[in-house]
C-alpha cells in the first residue's frame, strides 16, 4: 500500500507482538509497561495507519514491512 508513516518504536513493537499473536497483557509484560499504555500505543498506530480496525492496522504494518514477524 505504500504508507509512508513514522510509527514510534513502541508502536512498532506493539503491532509486531500483536502480529505474533500476543494479547495486550502479554505485550505489556514483554515491554514492562501497563496494559493501558499498550492500548494507547496500538490505538495511536491504528490512527496513523488510517486503519478502521486493529487487525487492519497490523495487516498494513506487516504488508508495508513496518514490522517484522
Amino acid at each position: 500500500m505504500g504508507h509512508n508513516i513514522l510509527l514510534s518504536k513502541r508502536e512498532k513493537e506493539c503491532l509486531e507482538y500483536l502480529a505474533q499473536g500476543l494479547r495486550y497483557q502479554q505485550i505489556a509484560f514483554q515491554l514492562g509497561t501497563s496494559v493501558r499504555t499498550v492500548e494507547k500505543q496500538i490505538s495511536s498506530a491504528r490512527i496513523k495507519l488510517k486503519a478502521a480496525t486493529i487487525p487492519q492496522a497490523v495487516a498494513i504494518a506487516v504488508s508495508d514491512s513496518l514490522v517484522c514477524l
